[in-house]
Order: C-alpha cells, then structure tokens, then sequence
C-alpha cells in the first residue's frame, strides 16, 4: 500500500480497547507490518551543499572526512630581526613590521568605536533579541492554543461519534437477538408442525 494513499484515523477518546495489553501487542504488530508494505519516502541519493561558497564546501568536506582543524599560524604575528643580513630578509621584516603597526592601530580604532557606540550598541542588540523573543514566544503560545482547540474539537466529534456508535451497535445487537428469537421461534413452529402432521398421518 502507498503510504501517501493511506488514510489512517483512529478514536482514542472512546476506543478503550487498546488500554488492554494484548490488545495494545496486537495494535502495534498489525501497524508494524502494514508500514512494512508502505513504500519508503523518496529522499534525494546526493545533496550539493554550499554551492555558492568554496570555503564553505572544503570547510564541510573537511568536517565530515573527520579530519582535523589546521593550526592556528602565529608566526605572521611575530616581529623577529633577520636571521640572514640581505634584502629580502630585511625587505619582509619590514613590510611585517609595518602591517603589524596597521593591525595595532586598527584595534585601537575598534576599542575607540568600542567606548563610544558599545554601550549602546549591546541596549539596541538587547532590545532587538527581547522584541525577537516575544514574537517567538506569541507564535508559540498560539500554536498551543490552536493544538488545545485542535484536541477539544476532535475530543468533541469522537464523543458524539460514540454516542451513534454506541446506538447504532446497540439497534444492531437488538436486531440480531430479535432475528435469533424468530428463527428459534420459527424452529419450535416448524417442530410443532412436524409433530401435528405426524400425530395426523398415524391417526389416519
């Protein structure tokens, strides 16, 4: 059977049945073998992820080969004199030098923007995640209140739909025990019947 045609419902509200063990046992072997016919959901052989990001994608295939996360390089961050006394040596401890001033400059720049807008800056973010919180938590507490009126609703039609239930089996129990009493009653006709033509037929 294909599980996406399968219509599957059931009345836990007034089915009291399954609250007996083996009937529960039943219940879950029957469901077991019935999505065993289910054909499975068709999921993709190969995603393509970060398509748009190299660094990314190596970044990922490195995480999921399981292979570690290269060291951090600290020697870019070093200033050591040349070990050799020529211009290339000299030419790149310069230019080092240099971009390590730059990088110090920067940060003192950021720790000045820091003092002046950091304080404000953490109030707004505060704001804003708060303003994000109560949105969240309001769609949450309407999807709970949309899920308890769900319940009550299904909880509602499951009851009445016991109650015709209940009726009809009841008008169906009836129906039966009055068909058993007239073909019990037809059986004793019968008997007498026969009874009478025989007592007839010996008499004659």
């Amino acid at each position: 059977m294909d599980g996406h045609g399968a219509d599957l419902d059931s009345l836990p509200y007034i089915d009291k049945e399954y609250d007996d063990p083996a009937i529960r046992s039943q219940v879950l072997e029957m469901i077991q073998e019935e999505m065993g016919r289910m054909s499975p959901p068709a999921i993709p052989r190969s995603t393509s992820l970060f398509k748009n990001s190299e660094l990314l994608r190596k970044e990922y295939e490195r995480v999921k080969s399981g292979r570690p996360l290269p060291p951090f390089d600290i020697d870019r961050y070093k200033l050591e004199a040349p070990k050799e006394a020529n211009i290339d040596e000299w030419q790149w401890a310069s230019d080092n030098a240099a971009s390590q001033l730059e990088h110090q400059s920067i940060r003192l720049v950021n720790l000045e923007l820091l003092q002046q807008f950091g304080a404000n800056a953490w109030k707004l973010s505060n704001f804003q995640k708060e303003r994000m919180l109560a949105v969240i938590e309001n769609a949450t507490d309407g999807y709970k209140r949309t899920g308890v009126d769900l319940n009550k609703a299904r909880k509602y039609e499951q009851v009445e739909a016991g109650v015709k239930l209940r009726d009809l089996e009841s008008r169906w129990e009836e129906g039966v025990r009055q068909c058993i009493e007239i073909q019990v009653a037809n059986c004793q006709l019968l008997a007498e019947i026969s009874k009478l033509e025989h007592g007839t037929a010996n008499s004659t």
